[in-house]
């Protein structure tokens, strides 16, 4: 037999060490128990007990210790808790099925013919697409994990997905109009001040909320003249263990300044609150007091300390939406949904010439297959693909018809590669050649204008005029990516200063 196979086989020899693993999961977890309190696994003080309890009271009894087995199994398999809970779910689906359609019969005698049946089952129970998609692969992975259940062979009939699979909903990528409504809306002091920092956290940098709702106190730290904010994430390892950081430097400059300023006020906050918080509640950064704003009147705040939540967050700021009166173009109310800062994150990246890779890098994806497949909704920035079109046919636009100075050709590059290398917005010139991602720079180069020892050479004016040009054009083209645009602006002031130099008869 392929030993990949075995290897995702149940292993009745191992069901006394699955019962050992299941009860180490929390204090008061028996196998034999409908309910199992892992609090072994809770990940943060933002997570609620129901974030990680298992519930096994709606599986019929003859399939109760399988699905335990099962669940187990794949916790060992460095599943998240919350996948079990899914899993759990889609199954308690498929068994209300097997229950009403085929009298509660072994697995044993599930076939195609089943799941046939059981996708006419879902089709008639109105789900979105999406909801259906997961419950076949949880019952793919379920009859895939559990063969050799009693002895028996079990077959898989949903390993073929009648579903498409990572398809783009549109509907999760914020319009410019509303976002712009939202970034006015976050900006007022009456919104609370755990409010405003997660959300300038989920607009500024592409981030799950239970990775925001999920950060310690101490997340911003001072590094070599500039902050370094950490993230914890715990969607690629398993989600029980120990999280994987992230960490975002960020310039005390523009808006990454006032998301500083944010989080500074919010970890006092937190601080000061931590004396009334239990023991397990303490050390996060969203502690927040509870308060209640009246018409015309100074905000009350009750003495009762909470962790902001992912469904605290999420249902404020759809209130948030509702008060403030959000509305899409065509003046409908929009109430907007945590993680569609994280597919507009992504998709704003993308349109700026961010690599897939680069993305994956910085939102903690272990590939790009997820981010083309359900987050890019460049379909939504006609401009994009318009660039695009423009770049394949080789239409020469106007940004390409200039040739920035520099004392000389670049050495091996003809004029035909280097407009080619140029056509990338995020491409630039530099003494020597072209940078390919002048958006990642992390040399010194730029500082060495703005150093007081620095004499610039008067035969190279032309080129800091037309180095002027080139970054006005993409502070213009990166309105809408605040970081990038900064520091546009400030590579602009920098050559102007040169010139002034140069105009002031500071030359060599």
């Amino acid at each position: 037999m392929n030993s990949a196979v075995v290897a995702e086989t149940f292993s009745k020899s191992k069901e006394t060490e699955y019962i050992r693993f299941a009860e180490r999961l929390g204090a008061d977890v028996r196998f034999a128990s409908d309910k199992w309190v892992c609090d072994s696994l809770r990940r943060s003080p933002a997570e609620k007990a129901g974030m990680y309890t298992l519930h096994f009271d709606r599986i019929p009894l003859t399939h109760k210790d399988m699905v335990k087995y099962f669940s187990i199994i794949s916790l060992i398999r460095n599943k998240s808790i919350a996948t079990i809970k899914t899993y759990i779910c889609d199954l308690v689906r498929f068994f209300d099925f097997w229950v009403l359609h085929r009298k509660n019969a072994p697995l044993l005698t599930c076939n195609e013919f089943a799941s046939i049946e059981f996708y006419q089952y879902l089709e008639s129970r109105g789900l979105a697409e999406a909801t259906n998609i997961g419950i076949w692969s949880s019952m793919s992975t379920f009859f895939r994990t559990m063969n050799g259940w009693n002895g028996e062979i079990l077959k898989n009939p949903f390993s073929v997905s009648p579903y498409c699979r990572q398809r783009k909903y549109d509907e999760k990528y914020i319009p410019e109009n509303v976002a712009n409504q939202l970034d006015h809306i976050f900006k007022k002091d009456e919104i609370d001040l755990y409010l405003r920092c997660v959300y300038w956290i989920l607009r500024l940098i592409p981030s799950r909320i239970s990775e925001v709702v999920g950060m310690p106190i101490e997340c911003l730290k001072r590094f070599d003249g500039k902050y370094v904010l950490f993230i914890p994430t715990w969607k690629q390892n398993g989600g029980w263990s120990k999280p994987v950081t992230r960490s975002i430097h960020l310039e005390e400059k523009g808006i990454a300044a006032y998301l500083i300023g944010l989080i500074k006020e919010q970890q006092e906050e937190a601080r000061q609150l931590q004396k009334h918080m239990p023991d397990n509640k303490q050390g996060a950064l969203f502690t927040y007091r509870q308060r209640y704003l009246f018409r015309r009147e100074e905000p009350y705040y009750t003495k009762l300390c909470f962790v902001a939540t992912c469904d605290t967050v999420r249902t404020r700021f759809q209130d948030i939406c509702v008060r403030y009166g959000v509305r899409d173009q065509d003046g409908r109310p929009y109430k907007v949904t945590t993680h569609q800062f994280r597919h507009n994150g992504i998709t704003d990246r993308l349109a700026a010439g961010f690599t897939a890779a680069q993305i994956a890098d910085m939102t903690g994806h272990h590939g790009d297959a997820m981010i083309c497949n359900a987050y890019a909704h460049l379909d939504l920035k006609p401009e994009t693909i318009i660039e695009k079109q423009e770049f394949v046919s080789e239409e020469s636009g106007s940004r390409d018809s200039r040739y920035v100075l520099f004392g000389g050709r670049i050495l091996n590059m003809n004029e035909q590669l280097e407009k080619r290398l140029l056509k990338n917005l995020r491409a630039h010139r530099v003494r020597g050649g072209i940078c390919s991602d002048i958006t990642g720079c992390k040399s010194d180069m730029w500082n060495c204008l703005d150093c007081k020892f620095f004499v610039p050479d008067a035969e190279q004016k032309e080129y800091y005029i037309e180095q002027i040009a080139l970054w006005k054009e993409k502070q213009e083209r990166f309105q809408t990516f605040p970081l990038i645009r900064e520091n546009a602006e400030r590579n602009i002031k920098l050559f102007k200063n040169v010139l002034k130099k140069i105009d002031e008869g500071v030359t060599p």
